[in-house]
């Protein structure tokens, strides 16, 4: 019986912590997703690898990087010198600026435009139409909603929660564990 009960609590933590409930978007319907091993392989067209059908359309520089099975959308931007960590995903029409980590395990949903110099920890969820600017940095299991503005500069400690359309300022750190809601 112990043993049992040892098994279904592992079970528990396991889909717990799914990333596919984060894999959706916000109608519910799946994205359209692809590895940057098949991307590559599409001929470049104006400056974007664009696939065979031609109906996608995916922007990287030679000087990107990618770690292991990193899944990006059709319009997704990445800027030069950056670099994306394993099984990361990138959702459509997401902007990258130059030299801008994103940690593994990270989801960056549509429409989220993320400034020069960032860094984005593992494990990390930012929501659909968010924006942020150069030089922010979040730690590690930060949720971020949909529609946050987070200012250049901008700290933002491991395990911190910024809910929808709330607005971090320039230079502001916010503590590990904190969250972040929208002023009134």
């Amino acid at each position: 019986m112990k043993r049992l009960i040892v098994i279904l609590v592992g079970l528990l933590a396991l889909s717990a912590c799914s990333k596919d409930k984060y894999m959706a978007n916000p109608d519910g319907s799946k994205p359209d997703l692809f590895p940057v091993a098949t991307i590559r392989t599409w001929p470049v067209v104006d400056g974007a690898y664009q696939a065979p059908s031609g109906k996608v359309r995916i922007y990287v520089p030679e000087t990107a990087r990618f770690g292991d099975d990193v899944q990006l959308g059709n319009g997704v931007r990445v800027g030069a010198r950056s670099y994306v960590d394993n099984d990361a995903v990138l959702f459509p029409n997401v902007t990258i600026g130059d030299d801008t980590k994103i940690g593994k395990d990270a989801i960056v949903q549509s429409d989220v435009k993320i400034g020069n110099k960032v860094v984005i920890g593992g494990d990390t969820t930012v929501g659909q139409g968010s924006v942020i600017e150069d030089d922010a940095k979040t730690g590690k299991w930060v949720k971020i909603g949909p529609k946050v503005s987070i200012g250049s500069g901008a700290q933002i400690g491991p395990g911190a929660t910024i809910a929808e359309g709330a607005t971090v300022a320039k230079s502001q750190i916010v503590a590990q564990g904190a969250r972040v809601t929208p002023s009134k």
